[in-house]
């Protein structure tokens, strides 16, 4: 496995986050663990927001009294145009830096709603305070209109996972594009590791799926994170994969999975097999279930 292809998401250093998250938001004594531990493993980019709660202010107080050598890439949420200056240096000074690897609209349509905002964000990449713009998407509608209406992203971040490859066809495309492509949820905020007896009912559609997920994962005697996790590095488009994680044992965990990456290699074509397009099922914002 290519250790260098995941980035380290954070939102669980701010937030309590994932439908099969038991311990809440991480401590920042362990959160400065897990970033060590990030660095030890190579690996060399964070995943953060503005809207991650207190994730921005436990990087910058890690930056504070060890130094930066990570890329960081944030997120400027749904706000006035004429606000998006101040976010932005929010941002900067809760993280202890001077500019951004990579700046993106969480929302997609506000971003396009409002696109003096696309031209701020424009503005600040030709100052040299980001190095790269882009946009969070959840769906291949607004890649689409992107496409079509040739908008310069420099970076995209996409879910992706064994379930949801709705944005697949799209990888060749952008890579011609010169688009760096970032992809989130290959875990699917959690629900690949629930038990099939533990699903709600909601998830009926999707429960065989997953069954099927976890004795190809037995039949194998490998860890489904290390499935999940290697299908998503195993695709040649893919730039970086975000993970999040929970703890400090949680992330020596996943950099042990590249020690699966060959037997992957070899189930692949059965993994496709377990592609879903229920937005219903595959959207975590579409869930309508007791988190």
């Amino acid at each position: 496995m290519d250790k260098n292809k995941i980035a380290l998401g954070t939102v669980q250093f701010g937030l309590d986050y994932g439908i099969s998250n038991k311990k809440g938001q991480i401590p920042e004594k362990e959160a400065f663990e897990i970033l060590y531990e990030s660095i030890r493993s190579g690996i060399d980019v964070l995943d953060t927001a503005y809207a991650y709660g207190d994730s921005e202010l436990v990087i910058g107080n890690f930056i504070k009294k060890h130094g930066n050598v990570f890329k960081i890439i944030s997120k400027l949420p749904e706000c006035d145009s004429n606000d998006v200056i101040n976010v932005f240096e929010s941002s900067l000074e809760r993280l202890g830096i001077d500019g951004l690897y990579g700046y993106m609209c969480h929302s997609f349509q506000h971003c396009m709603d409002n696109p003096e905002i696309w031209s701020i964000l424009e503005e600040l990449k030709s100052e040299g305070k980001i190095e790269k713009i882009g946009l969070s998407l959840y769906y291949p509608s607004e890649l689409d209109y992107i496409i079509e209406k040739k908008i310069n992203v420099d970076i995209i971040q996409v879910p992706y996972n064994i379930f949801d490859r709705r944005f697949e066809e799209y990888f060749p495309v952008l890579k011609k594009m010169g688009v760096e492509i970032f992809v989130r949820s290959v875990f699917l905020q959690g629900l690949v590791f629930k038990k099939p007896s533990e699903l709600d009912d909601y998830f009926a559609k999707i429960k065989c799926k997953i069954s099927d997920l976890h004795s190809l994962a037995a039949q194998l005697n490998i860890p489904v994170a290390a499935l999940c996790l290697n299908f998503a590095i195993l695709n040649n488009f893919v730039d970086k994969v975000v993970v999040g994680v929970d703890s400090l044992q949680n992330i020596k965990e996943i950099m042990l999975s590249s020690v699966y990456q060959a037997d992957v290699k070899n189930v692949v074509l059965k993994l496709y097999s377990l592609r879903e397009d229920d937005e219903n099922m595959i959207l975590p914002i579409n869930w309508k279930v007791s988190r």
